[in-house]
């Protein structure tokens, strides 16, 4: 099947993808999976997932500096170090742009981060538009990440959720039954990390899901974009809803991260958990897990907290 892009404002037909072009451009493809939109700016090239409602920026990156983190809560992931400040091994599910994976990797170049990506082109507009290139420390899995943790028995510092399809998070990513196999695969001291998005029922069903599996979950929302962190553990001591039993980072980790990431600005991040509204939030589980119909439920925000 041809496929139309566009390059310098000049439509052309191409079967197949180049090198990663050096001027502007706006590519569309459609998978089984989604529906893409990749767009370079100067240095600056934008994955996007198209859908019914519009397109939602998966990821980013500057070509010109490639550790900087182009989208805002890809900044809000690393509240994980709060909890497990020496991530040795980390598994995300969902490549996206791979925008977080470039300072992790400078940060912990002795580190496994595993990412888990459902479909193909995703991983080859990373390699060939976005200048990303898997590693024996970065390797990519074109797998199902429900079926990469229940097959894969390693046991993880961090497990990063961030699997999105044209706006959606699949289903049986968001179940009880899900986040289980998360817990058994993640070490006695390893966070859960889930980008949420807030502002619809689901937010709500989120939340109470990863809490009847997690006894502590804390909130970090990135301001101004509707992204909420929610960080979880499967301990009950210490209390790590309480900001002064946060791990502190590694002077060493910290000089990579000066400039780039502001872990005291992450820390102000937190918000507190909406107990009344998840408390009446549905349960979701592999039998009933009706993802997009309550993400198309807007919240009452004037409600009580």
């Amino acid at each position: 099947m041809k496929i139309l892009r566009c390059v310098l404002g000049l439509a052309v037909a191409s079967g197949s993808l180049a090198a990663a072009e050096a001027g502007n451009y706006v590519e569309s493809f459609d998978t089984i999976y989604n529906s893409l939109t990749i767009e370079r700016n100067g240095s600056v090239v934008e994955l996007r997932a198209r859908s019914r409602r519009g397109e939602a920026l998966e990821s980013a990156v500057d070509l010109s500096d490639p550790m900087k983190l182009m989208v805002a809560y890809t900044r809000s992931l690393y509240a994980g170090l709060f909890f497990q400040p020496k991530p040795s091994r980390v598994l995300m599910i969902g490549l996206g742009g791979a925008g977080f994976h470039r300072l992790f990797s400078a940060a912990y170049p002795d580190s496994l981060l595993q990412s888990v990506e459902l479909d193909p082109k995703v991983l080859e507009l990373c390699e060939t538009r976005m200048a990303f290139k898997p590693t024996g420390k970065m390797p990519v899995a074109l797998t199902d990440g429900r079926m990469f943790v229940k097959r894969d028995k390693t046991q993880w510092d961090w497990i990063i959720l961030d699997a999105f399809r044209g706006g959606f998070v699949p289903p049986h990513l968001k179940t009880e039954e899900f986040y289980r196999e998360c817990a058994g695969r993640l070490n006695d001291r390893g966070v859960f990390i889930s980008n949420l998005h807030s502002g619809t029922e689901l937010f709500h069903s989120d939340i109470k899901t990863i809490r009847a599996v997690f006894p502590q979950v804390v909130l970090f929302e990135t301001e101004g974009r509707g992204n909420v962190i929610a960080c979880a553990v499967k301990y009950l001591t210490p209390d790590m809803t309480q900001p002064q039993n946060w791990a502190t980072v590694e002077k060493a980790v910290a000089h990579v991260f000066e400039g780039r990431l502001d872990l005291t600005a992450l820390k102000a991040e937190r918000i507190a958990i909406p107990k009344k509204q998840v408390e009446r939030a549905r349960l979701l589980t592999d039998d009933f897990s009706p993802v997009e119909f309550l993400d198309a439920m807007k919240t009452n925000n004037t409600g009580p907290k």
